[in-house]
C-alpha cells in the first residue's frame, strides 16, 4: 500500500457540459464527496483534467482539494483521436499516476494505472435504445478501456454482472454507489411547490414522470397505461412529463398529441426545468413513475423518495437495488400492470404513506461519503 503522494488525475470534462447528466451529477457529487475526505490526507494529490476554456466552469465547482490542470486537447479533439485510434498516452503530459475516467471512455497511459467508470452495458444489452452513432462508440470504446484499466469502477451489483457477462474481464470490477444529497432533495413547502409550478406554468396536482425523452426511458409504455385510467383520475391527476429532448422520440410526440386531442390530461413545462427546482416538482408531485427498461442504477426514484413522494418503478436491471421494498415495482413492458398499480396507489392512502416513510428509510443506504471512503480507498490500494 502507498502512504505518500500518490498522484491521481481525473477527466474532468463530464462536468463541462451545459446540462449535467446523470453521469456529469454522478461524478460531481463523488467529487465534491472525495474533496472534503481528503482535506487532511496529504497521501494524496489529486488533480481535475479540464481543457482551458473551461478552467473558470472548473473553478467555479468550489473544489477546495482537488487542483485543476489543463488537458492537452479540447474534448471535440480528444473524441475524435479516439475515434482514429491515435490518441497519445495521458500520462506523457501529467507524468506517472491513477488516472480516473468517468465517462466510459478512458485514453491510453504508458506507465500509469487506469480506472475506467462504466455505469452500464445498455448499448449493447440493449442496441434498440442507443442511437448508433454513440452505440459504436461505445462499443469500441468500452472494450478498450476494460483492457487498460486496472480496475473497473461501476454503480450497482446489476452492471456489475453485466460487465462480468459482456467482457469477461480478468480483474477487479468496483462498486461505488450513486446516493442522494439530502442538503438538496428533501420536501419542500407547500408555498415553494406553487411557486416553482406557477414558474413553469404547472397547474393543479399530477404524477410524474421525469427522464429524457428516448425509448429506454418507456415513455411510450407510460403514455399508454396513463390513457387507460379510469376518467376521474386522469382529471384530477394530469401526467406531468419533465424531461430533455432525447433521441427516437417521434413515436412518443406523436402519442403525446393525440391524448391531448382527445382530451386526455399531458402536461409539460413551459421551459427547461433547472436543477435547483426540480425538489419542488419532485415534492407536488402525488405519485412519482420510472417505468424505465434498463438503468445502471436509477436514482430519480430516490431523488423523489427523498421529497416525500411514494414510487412507482420497473422491476429490471439494478432498480430493484435502489429502491428496495420502499417502491411498487412493476413489469415495465405491461402498460396493463402500470395502469393497475397506478389506480391502486392513488386509491390506497395507507399504501402511499407506507411508501413515503419506507422511501425516507431507503435513502439512508447509500452515502457519498461512504462511496467517497471507499473510493479513496481503492486508489490508496493500487
Amino acid at each position: 500500500m502507498r502512504h505518500k503522494n500518490t498522484k491521481v488525475f481525473i477527466d474532468g470534462e463530464v462536468l463541462m457540459a451545459p446540462h449535467f447528466s446523470g453521469i456529469g451529477h454522478y461524478t460531481l457529487e463523488l467529487l465534491k464527496a472525495v474533496d472534503l475526505q481528503i482535506k487532511n490526507d496529504k497521501s494524496l494529490d489529486v488533480s481535475l483534467i479540464v481543457s482551458w476554456r473551461n478552467i473558470k466552469k472548473a473553478q467555479d465547482l468550489g473544489f477546495n482539494n482537488i487542483k485543476l490542470v489543463r488537458s492537452p486537447f479540447s474534448q471535440k479533439i480528444s473524441n475524435k483521436l479516439k475515434t482514429f485510434n491515435i490518441q497519445p498516452p495521458l500520462d506523457l503530459f501529467f507524468g506517472r499516476g491513477i488516472y480516473i475516467f468517468p465517462n466510459f471512455s478512458s485514453c491510453p497511459l504508458i506507465s500509469s494505472k487506469s480506472i475506467p467508470f462504466i455505469y452500464d452495458t445498455s448499448y449493447n444489452k440493449y442496441p434498440e435504445y442507443t442511437e448508433p452513432k454513440n452505440r459504436k462508440f461505445l462499443n469500441t470504446q468500452v472494450t478498450k478501456s476494460i483492457k487498460r484499466a486496472s480496475v473497473i469502477a461501476t454503480i450497482s451489483k446489476s452492471s456489475r454482472n453485466d460487465i462480468n457477462e459482456l467482457y469477461k474481464p480478468n480483474k477487479p470490477i468496483e462498486i461505488f454507489y450513486p446516493a442522494i444529497n439530502q442538503s438538496v432533495f428533501y420536501k419542500r413547502s407547500q408555498n415553494e411547490i406553487k411557486s416553482i409550478k406557477d414558474k413553469y406554468g404547472i397547474t393543479g396536482d399530477y404524477i410524474l414522470f421525469v427522464g429524457n425523452i428516448e425509448p429506454r426511458k418507456n415513455l411510450k409504455n407510460l403514455l399508454l397505461a396513463y390513457e387507460k385510467l379510469a376518467n376521474d383520475i386522469k382529471s384530477k391527476y394530469p401526467l406531468l412529463i419533465v424531461g430533455a429532448k432525447g433521441w427516437l422520440d417521434d413515436e412518443i410526440n406523436s402519442i403525446i398529441i393525440r391524448l391531448k386531442s382527445q382530451g386526455d390530461f399531458i402536461q409539460q413545462p413551459n421551459s427547461y426545468i433547472k436543477d435547483e427546482d426540480l425538489p419542488a416538482i419532485y415534492s407536488g408531485a402525488k405519485i412519482f413513475i420510472y417505468p424505465s427498461l434498463y438503468e445502471g442504477f436509477g436514482i430519480p426514484p430516490l431523488e423523489a423518495m427523498a421529497c416525500g413522494t411514494p414510487v412507482i418503478t420497473s422491476d429490471n436491471s439494478s432498480i430493484p437495488e435502489a429502491v428496495g421494498d420502499a417502491a411498487i415495482t412493476v413489469n415495465a413492458r405491461s402498460a396493463f400492470e402500470i395502469t393497475n398499480n397506478i389506480t391502486k396507489l392513488i386509491i390506497d392512502k395507507k399504501l402511499q404513506r407506507e411508501l413515503i416513510a419506507k422511501g425516507y428509510e431507503q435513502i439512508n443506504n447509500f452515502s457519498w461519503n461512504k462511496s467517497a471512503i471507499d473510493f479513496i480507498l481503492e486508489l490508496k490500494l493500487l
